[in-house]
Formats: structure tokens, C-alpha cells, sequence
């Protein structure tokens, strides 16, 4: 409606100049009344100068807002849009607009003080420096860990590192590194990860700092324990009979002021010492295995590696369970995908991995209706995988984390040290294990050997 009223109001005065003009040029031609032809050009003037002063007024003012708008001062309203001129509806839209943009700084700034707040809270330093190593950020935890409360210039951080700024510059986008750094002789362990911004035409480089020290020695230190608790009831198990079978057995020889004499001494009681001595040297043989056990954890031989048939390697498997698995009606079933798949690793450490975790799966059969195992083996695009299945009893969630710890077991029989093996070998041929299970449905144990 505005608009419209302002293109009636131009085309009026244009018509009015138009006949002005029509006029002057009549009485110009005509040359009868000279302050005819005066009045009317003055008239002329006057029109066009109303005219473009109009004009030039709603100019201003759209230029005035846009100014403003460029100067960021979003605290203003145009005035006079209650008033039923030419422009009161485009000041009306105009205010709106900036109420708008208004809004939009007011959140944005709500956002960037919420993201602020978590970055200065957030248990990680951070720090970002530009293509000329000016630093543009750094966190208070950066901070705390690097021990500086000014740093303007990465090759600051020289003084703790002499090549800390050269591996920071480095250090590709997305990729970890461990750097140690010495300040005030104290010696710290830095995880660094690098990560790259493009704002415009600058490259920001934003660098994570965790100080890996304090993590590991908390992790190790459960490690301890939990390796610590199970070494004692390990012991405890084979030492106390051993200790209570002794006072038994010296009762039959001394009543506790002499030694008795040989005549003294029932048939029986020989008898019962020689079967006592019998579980003591049973007991004996349990630790020296336990220990040698222990060594076998603490002396793995580095991999010799070749390329191997995981076809081979599954049908080798498969036969040397062949006794048990048809005594036991369970089903064996292999899948390979490629079928000519093989993996670069020592064939006799990943036969061990595999022998122990299938015959885990037949114990865990037992009293299973229809059971069946599962070797299945695939090439993904990081990973060959290679995965061990049953559908047994299963493995209860509050000690699945625990079955990798030496020593761990949950069986009379085990000596609780094939997974925490299996978790090694795999840890020397670069890979990893892992395991998920769901009660008396299925467990699954999945291997994985990394490409890269």
C-alpha cells in the first residue's frame, strides 16, 4: 500500500513537470509573454528540485539503516511508521528486519558464550595458531598442563620441547602424537592430535593436549590391583591346604612337647602322610605351572609373520576339535569371504588364539540344545576380521571385562591365562580382540587385523 502511494505521488509530480514542460516549450515557440516563459521555468526548477529532494529524503533514509546495519547497531527503530504516508510500510518491514537480526546476534552470542563456557570447562587443552604461529587461542586446562599462562607464539613452547613448535607445525590434520615435555624438571607425556580450520583465507590449526601421565598411571594402577587380587587367591588356593595339611601331618609325629618314637606311631597315620605328602607335591606342581603360566604372558616371542590361509587355518582347526565336536553333536560351520582370503601373521600364534577360543565355545556348550559353532572370516575396507561364535551360555556382563585379565577364570580347569595370551599376540600383530555376548543366546569373540 506504501509503495503504491509512493508510485501515485512520483508519477503525479512527473506528470506535472511533463505538462510544465509541455507549457514552456509552447510559450518559448510563441515568444508572446516572456514572464510566462520565466515563471514557468522557475516553476520547472522548483518541481524537479521537490522532486529529487523527495526522493533523495527516502534515499537517506534507507541508506541511514543500512549503515547502521554495517555498523552492527541493531538497537534502533526508523520512526514515523504509524504515519499513512509513502514509506511507513518499507520502515515497518525494515524494523522488523532488524528485530530479526537482532534476535539472531542475541542467540548467536547466547551460543558463543555457551561454547566458550564449555571450552574453558572442558578437562583438555586446546590451543589454534595461524599460518604465522601466532597463537589465536588457548584454554585455561592447556594451560594447567603446559604450565604457561602467556603464550603468544608456538615457539614459545620450545622451552619445555626444542622441537615441540617444529612437530606441532608437522603433525597432519587428524593424527596423534605423543610428546614429552620437561618443565621445571618435571617430565610429562602430552597426547597431541591436530586438527586443521579454514576461516576465509586463514588456516587455523587446533591442537588437543591430554596429559596421558596421570591416566596411565591410574589405569595401571587398577590393572595392579585386579592382577594383585587374582595372584593372591591363586596362592591362597594351593598355600593354605598346604599349610593345614602340615599341622595335620605334624600331629602324627610330635604331640607338642616331643617327637613321637616309630613304634609309637599308627600304620594309618603313614599311610595318611603319604597321601597328604602326595597333595602337597600335587599342589607344589600347581604353582610351579602357575608361575610358568606367568612367564609365558611375560616372555610372548615377536610374531613370524607370512601370509596364511584363513581356509587352511579354520579346516586345521576344525579337525582337531573333529572327536569332540561329533561326540558332542554340535554343529561346525565356516564362512570365508573372499574364499581365497589370507592374512599376513604367524600362523602357529594365531592357531594358539584359535584353539583356545573354540575350545572355550565347547565348554560352553555343554547341556545346549542344538549347539553350533561358527568360524567366519571377511576383508572390510580396514580391516580383515575374524570372528569365533557359539550360541553357549554366554558370558555375564559384570566380568566380560574381566576374562582378559591374567589369570582370570571362571572355571575348575582354566588356568586363566588363553585370553589374556590371545590379547597379547593380537597386540603384536597390531590388531585387536574384543568380545560381545548375550546370555544363553550368542558369544562372540572378533579378531581384527588392521590394513594400515
Amino acid at each position: 500500500m506504501g509503495f503504491n502511494r509512493f508510485s501515485l505521488n512520483i508519477i503525479i509530480r512527473v506528470i506535472l513537470i511533463t505538462a510544465n514542460c509541455f507549457f514552456l516549450i509552447h510559450e518559448f515557440i510563441k515568444r508572446e509573454y516572456l514572464i510566462t516563459i520565466i515563471n514557468l521555468s522557475i516553476l520547472l526548477i522548483f518541481q524537479t528540485y521537490i522532486l529529487i529532494r523527495y526522493i533523495n529524503r527516502i534515499n537517506l533514509q534507507i541508506s541511514e539503516y543500512f549503515d547502521l546495519i554495517r555498523n552492527r547497531e541493531s538497537g534502533f527503530r526508523l520512526r514515523n511508521t504509524e504515519n499513512k504516508n509513502s514509506f511507513s510500510l518499507l520502515r515497518k518491514q525494515f524494523n522488523e528486519t532488524n528485530q530479526i537480526i537482532q534476535d539472531i546476534r542475541i542467540e548467536k552470542e547466547i551460543q558463543t558464550n555457551y561454547l566458550n563456557h564449555i571450552v574453558n570447562y572442558v578437562k583438555i587443552g586446546l590451543l589454534s595458531f595461524d599460518q604465522n604461529q601466532r597463537v589465536q587461542f588457548i584454554n585455561p586446562e592447556a594451560r594447567r598442563i603446559l604450565e604457561k599462562d602467556e603464550i603468544n607464539n608456538i615457539e614459545d613452547l620450545n622451552s619445555l620441547n626444542k622441537n615441540f613448535a617444529f612437530k606441532l607445525n608437522t603433525l597432519k590434520p587428524g593424527n596423534s602424537e605423543i610428546i614429552e615435555i620437561n618443565n621445571q624438571n618435571t617430565i610429562k607425556k602430552l597426547s597431541v592430535t591436530s586438527g586443521l580450520i579454514n576461516l576465509r583465507q586463514n588456516k587455523i590449526k587446533l591442537i588437543s593436549l591430554q596429559d596421558i601421565d596421570s591416566h596411565l598411571y591410574q589405569t595401571e594402577l587398577e590393572s595392579w590391583n585386579k592382577l594383585i587380587r587374582i595372584l593372591n587367591h591363586e596362592i591362597m588356593n594351593s598355600v593354605t591346604p598346604i599349610t593345614s595339611l602340615s599341622k595335620t601331618i605334624k600331629k602324627y609325629f610330635y604331640d607338642g612337647k616331643e617327637v613321637k618314637n616309630p613304634g609309637e606311631i599308627h600304620t594309618k597315620y603313614i599311610l595318611k602322610t603319604i597321601e597328604g605328602l602326595d597333595i602337597v607335591e600335587e599342589r607344589g606342581k600347581g604353582l610351579i605351572n602357575f608361575v610358568n603360566n606367568y612367564r609365558k604372558l611375560t616372555s610372548l616371542p615377536q610374531p613370524n609373520k607370512s601370509h596364511v590361509s584363513v581356509k587352511k587355518l579354520f579346516f586345521q582347526t576344525k579337525n582337531l576339535f573333529i572327536d569332540q565336536t561329533e561326540n558332542k553333536n554340535i554343529e561346525f560351520i565356516i564362512d570365508i569371504i573372499p574364499h581365497d582370503l589370507k592374512i599376513y601373521a604367524d600362523k602357529d600364534q594365531l592357531m594358539q588364539i584359535l584353539i583356545n577360543l573354540v575350545k572355550n565355545s565347547i565348554n560352553a556348550l555343554e547341556e545346549q540344545k542344538m549347539p553350533k559353532i561358527t568360524l567366519k572370516a571377511s576383508k572390510l575396507k580396514d580391516a580383515i576380521k575374524v570372528c569365533i561364535q557359539d550360541n553357549g551360555k554366554g558370558i555375564p556382563q559384570e566380568i566380560i571385562q574381566d576374562i582378559f585379565i591374567p589369570f582370570y577364570t571362571t572355571s575348575e580347569s582354566g588356568s586363566g591365562i588363553g585370553l589374556s595370551l590371545s590379547k597379547q599376540i593380537m597386540k603384536a600383530h597390531n590388531g585387536s580382540i574384543s568380545v560381545s555376548s548375550v546370555l544363553n543366546k550368542l558369544t562372540e569373540f572378533t579378531l581384527s587385523f588392521y590394513l594400515n
